[in-house]
């Protein structure tokens, strides 16, 4: 997947849930956006994970920390 952000990411899911909600793609096309809908999940889920864990660190040792700008988006 190429460079996204958590937040593109979310925004695209609500388009092809628009999409899917609408009921005018064919079978192929609603499959084709369903596997699309899958791969983002699947990238916002590891990126809340991420940012989970940078969390869990931080308030368990109480340290300083900044993130960088990749860890940001």
């Amino acid at each position: 997947m190429s460079e996204k952000s958590f937040e593109s990411a979310l925004q695209r899911l609500e388009q092809i849930a628009g999409l899917l909600e609408e009921g005018t793609q064919t079978l192929t096309e609603s499959l084709k956006l369903f596997e699309e809908s899958q791969k983002l999940v699947k990238f916002c889920e590891q990126k809340l994970n991420a940012v989970e864990q940078k969390l869990s660190v931080l308030t368990r040792e109480g340290e300083d920390y900044e993130l960088s700008p990749e860890e940001s988006e």
